[in-house]
């Protein structure tokens, strides 16, 4: 089959079952999107909407005072997709942008794993089902519809790809030999690419390099692990990690919340809440167990990859070191026989203090990335099951052709392969996904549209970012915005400047209603003086108020009525929502 035909139905056989789990989005393709209120899914789209507003008008993308007015904010350290951006560009529709863009990344993410997967793997069915794991794991099933940038991985496996062919890298010697310098080339543009998807994509293809060479130079494969004298370091370098990282905690070195929010072993067991067939009861509680998880309830809690895949693994290594299976053909591949070590680096990344059941047991030497300045912003680990739903299906079903090679025949093969598949599929099928389109959006901001004026101020307000919150941010004011087109003195980004946190409480009138709205039950605070609310009205000049049904007559709603009606606002009810704003 022609390489181009081959390309042509890997992507659209990827691209079918996106259209399949994400049914009917594709219906709606171009006038709704994959999202979930209240959460990251909003401030994705506004992502999108931003970037192409600011290239349309001339302004650089990467600078907005439609959020956090008017003091503004760099957007550089934001989880800002600007791939997914140009995209919008192109297509003139945001929602169109968001949902090929997603698309688009999960076809590119199965072929490239699938085309990485032949490299060792005979089976046609195996190697489609080593992209599907890779594509459609529940890790990034269960962040689609929430987390955009994280589902960026189309360039993973092209780069590895195009990095084995780049570099051959041989034991003891530090630099490797340049294969071919198209490669190299290569490999630094899907870098570009993909630093305009994630960041964390960005670093699981730096550390899958440094992992892999280390390989190399710490000459990992003539290690003797038949010798007591290999246990013996084995033990002193993890008693000795242990004891420096718990060191380095005790004197509270910053180590930026990484190992808080480490996995837990026991995430490998509970599928994701996204998980239609296999999220039982037992799971549930278990994933909203306080006891368990620093988090409860929260997706970045999830590390399953299925069982089926795991079992299977485990199965086949006791068949090796029981002797009973022959090696793989990727173990007889210098290029191939590094993976394993890397998906140890991998599954050790997840855990970093290896906590189990929620009680933390050894730190693992991986803990010290999170203690190096700069590498410890990478502060979930659990995000890097991603590398190994690409790598552990690699070494999984290489191993398995060689351990059923001489054994069974090939219809035989066939149809177990044809039996993982379904089972493989039934543990990573997700539940129905809800979607947001502009039909969704409250008839409140329609109207806030209409008005003029500079801003709108929501109530309630909030400042939110990875760290911290200030008040209450809702998600869904970065959506409602790309309606009302009115700037915002909240927001809500991946950084934020301690200066933009204390903004609300430096203005007088945003101080007060902030005040309100957190502490209702106490002492009203001193109104605004005359020149204070005037000045505010200069400053913001305020299309409107929007205040939401749950804050309604409330003492920050009487309050803000009582400020702004001498100034001629008035207020009506719209929906749910009371409008304040002049006739």
């Amino acid at each position: 089959m022609k390489n181009w035909l081959r390309l042509t139905l890997l992507l659209a056989f990827y691209a079918l079952l996106f259209v399949l789990f994400t049914w009917p989005l594709a219906a709606n393709f171009t006038s709704s999107f994959l999202a979930v209120p209240g959460r990251d899914s909003y401030q994705f789209f506004w992502n999108v909407w931003h970037f192409r507003d600011a290239v349309l008008s001339g302004h650089n993308p990467y600078v907005t005072d439609w959020v956090f007015y008017p003091h503004g904010s760099g957007l550089v350290m934001h989880a800002y997709t600007p791939l997914m951006g140009l995209i919008s560009v192109l297509l003139g529709n945001e929602m169109l942008a968001v949902n090929t863009g997603l698309l688009l990344s999960y076809a590119l993410s199965g072929t490239g794993a699938y085309l990485l997967a032949r490299r060792w793997i005979k089976s046609p069915i195996l190697s489609l089902l080593a992209g599907f794991v890779f594509a459609y794991a529940p890790y990034k099933l269960q962040r689609l519809p929430e987390h955009y940038n994280l589902v960026l991985t189309a360039t993973v496996p092209f780069y590895i790809l195009l990095f084995l062919r780049a570099f051959e890298f041989r034991e003891g010697r530090f630099l490797p030999i340049v294969r071919s310098w198209g490669a190299v080339a290569g490999c630094f543009a899907l870098g570009i690419v993909t630093l305009l998807s994630d960041y964390y994509v960005l670093f699981g293809l730096l550390y899958f390099s440094l992992a892999y060479a280390a390989w190399f130079w710490f000459r990992i494969g003539r290690i003797r692990w038949r010798e007591r004298r290999t246990w013996f370091w084995l033990v002193g370098i993890l008693v000795g990690s242990h004891l420096i990282i718990r060191l380095l905690r005790l004197k509270h070195v910053n180590e930026n919340g990484g190992i808080w929010w480490g996995g837990d072993v026991v995430s490998y067991l509970m599928p994701p809440p996204t998980s239609r067939f296999v999220y039982w009861d037992w799971a549930e509680r278990l994933y909203n167990n306080a006891e368990v998880f620093n988090m409860p309830g929260n997706l970045e809690n999830t590390v399953f990859i299925g069982y089926v895949l795991p079992l299977l693994a485990i199965a086949l290594w006791l068949l090796r070191l029981a002797r009973k299976r022959p090696v793989s053909q990727r173990f007889q591949d210098v290029q191939g026989r590094p993976l394993v070590w890397v998906l140890i680096i991998f599954l050790m990344f997840t855990v970093p203090a290896l906590r189990i059941y929620g009680h933390e047991r050894l730190n693992l030497p991986t803990a010290i990335l999170h203690f190096i300045p700069f590498f410890n912003n990478i502060r979930c680990p659990t995000r890097w099951i991603m590398m190994v739903g690409l790598l552990l299906p690699l070494v999984s079903f290489s191993a398995l052709e060689a351990a059923w090679h001489a054994r069974l025949r090939p219809t035989t093969q066939t149809l177990l392969s044809l039996a993982l598949a379904v089972l493989i599929g039934l543990e990573f099928w997700p539940q129905p996904y809800q979607r947001a389109s502009r039909a969704t959006i409250p008839p409140v901001f329609e109207e806030v549209a209409k008005l003029p004026g500079t801003t709108l101020v929501p109530i309630p307000l909030g400042i939110l970012d990875g760290y911290r919150q200030v008040g209450v941010m809702q998600s869904e004011h970065m959506f409602y915005q790309t309606l009302h087109r009115k700037k915002l003195p909240i927001g809500y980004l991946s950084r934020v400047r301690p200066e933009l946190f204390a903004s609300l409480d430096q203005e007088p009138v945003l101080h007060a209603l902030l005040h309100l709205q957190m502490k209702p039950d106490t002492i009203q605070p001193a109104p605004p003086t005359t020149a204070q609310l005037q000045s505010f009205l200069r400053t913001y000049n305020p299309a409107a108020f929007v205040i939401d049904p749950a804050y309604r007559n409330k003492p920050v709603h009487v309050f803000l009525r009582q400020l702004f009606q001498p100034f001629g606002y008035r207020e009506r009810l719209v929906g749910n929502y009371v409008l304040l704003a002049k006739p």
